[in-house]
């Protein structure tokens, strides 16, 4: 008898982490179409609204770097390496950085060897990023079930993208 209640238990147990696990995607799903961010931190130029976490606002200081990233790119002619060269001789810290002098304790999988420098990879990311524009990408990588915590890609045709989500730091004839 006994271990038929643990049998009934274990079932009963992982119904309800199911059940949860499908609320929660549920909740996400919505709320990436509907345009509301629900990243653990605010991408670079942008913060999380103080009286709504889902909603985005312009961080000025990161937000004049991203403009001044644009400008030095279409402007001025600088390559990718050109512009990192130019905000590291600045003093200017990376975004990773940036977020730590916040006070956030944000992590990524590249947080242990980053320096606070810039790098053409970064510049590269945010000068490709629609977001600049308001346009808020999300659903690029999805946990593959409650079980199995490691994450998958997700096609680029699946994820959830909403433009004037975000105001944007950019102008679209800049942008492009």
């Amino acid at each position: 008898v006994h271990s038929l209640e643990v049998s009934i238990t274990g079932f009963l147990n992982e119904q309800y982490a199911y059940k949860t696990s499908m609320d929660v995607r549920r909740t996400f799903k919505y709320k990436r179409e509907n345009g509301e961010f629900i990243g653990a931190f605010a991408p670079y130029g942008y913060r999380k609204a103080p009286d709504n976490k889902n909603q985005l606002t312009v961080d000025e200081p990161a937000a004049q770097v991203v403009r001044d990233i644009f400008s030095l790119f279409v402007h001025d002619g600088l390559s990718k390496s050109g512009i990192a060269r130019r905000l590291n001789e600045l003093g200017i810290p990376n975004p990773t950085a940036y977020k730590r002098a916040l006070g956030l304790r944000y992590e990524n999988p590249h947080a242990k060897e980053n320096d606070g420098y810039w790098n053409p990879t970064t510049i590269a990311r945010i000068l490709q990023d629609p977001l600049y524009i308001g346009t808020l990408r999300q659903g690029r990588q999805k946990v593959i079930s409650y079980k199995v915590h490691k994450r998958a890609a997700v096609p680029e045709c699946d994820w959830f993208t909403v433009e004037n989500a975000v105001p944007p730091i950019v102008d679209t004839a800049v942008f492009q």
